[in-house]
């Protein structure tokens, strides 16, 4: 395992802690800079967050396990590339289920002017839970994409592949944390999500591969 778990309670305490102190005082302003300065970072960012895009990296599972199971039998080989698929499909269900239950409003909701921050659920404050509840289920049926900003679904994304690239080829550590760090990043500058958006998504990647990676271990290490 590449924490012990005394890091990996610290870590995920530590994120959780951030994740609070930044909602309440980091996001909106953050946020507000990079909308003020779309016309530096927005492109870039947009650019740059592909690195999250889960899709390529299911493509290359799955190119890998047809290759290595019918080309050029190899089971190491097939069981780390299964292993690869099916933690980016295991953190990105996750991640969107976890986008639909919290609906919180994406950093777009600032631009032109307007004051909308938070959930959805937070949002009429008027309204009994019931009604809310219901609010929240008409807005994500209307439009979906502006209330799914929480987690980060690229940097889950992100922090699937530097866990798996982390397992896998650990002398390259500095290599895979600049790149992680990129696409982490862009998310901000892109203005597609808060700080704690992508620290949520950092989070739910790093749990949601160790937990496939500890169903996988013998798999994926063993010698045929």
């Amino acid at each position: 395992m590449i924490f012990s778990k005394l890091q990996f309670s610290l870590f995920i305490t530590l994120t959780l802690v951030l994740i609070v102190l930044s909602y309440f005082y980091i996001d909106k302003s953050v946020s507000l800079y990079f909308i003020e300065h779309a016309d530096i970072y927005k492109a870039y960012g947009k650019e740059v967050s592909r690195l999250g895009e889960s899709h390529w990296y299911i493509g290359i599972a799955l190119i890998g396990i047809f290759y290595y199971k019918f080309i050029k039998t190899n089971e190491l080989y097939k069981q780390r590339f299964l292993f690869l698929l099916y933690a980016n499909l295991f953190s990105g269900i996750i991640s969107i289920v976890t986008k639909v239950l919290i609906g919180r409003l994406r950093p777009w909701k600032l631009e032109n002017g307007e004051d909308d921050f938070g959930f959805l659920i937070s949002q009429n404050p008027d309204f009994s839970f019931l009604e809310n509840i219901k609010y929240q289920v008409d807005m994500l049926v209307q439009d979906s994409t502006h209330y799914s900003s929480f987690p980060s679904g690229h940097t889950t994304t992100s922090l699937t592949i530097f866990i798996f690239m982390m397992i896998l080829f650990p002398k390259q550590y500095y290599l895979w944390i600049s790149i992680t760090i990129l696409g982490v990043s862009a998310r901000i500058l892109a203005n597609d999500h808060f700080v704690s958006d992508v620290l949520a998504g950092i989070l739910l990647g790093v749990i949601s591969t160790l937990f496939i990676y500890s169903k996988m271990k013998e798999r994926i290490e063993k010698n045929y």
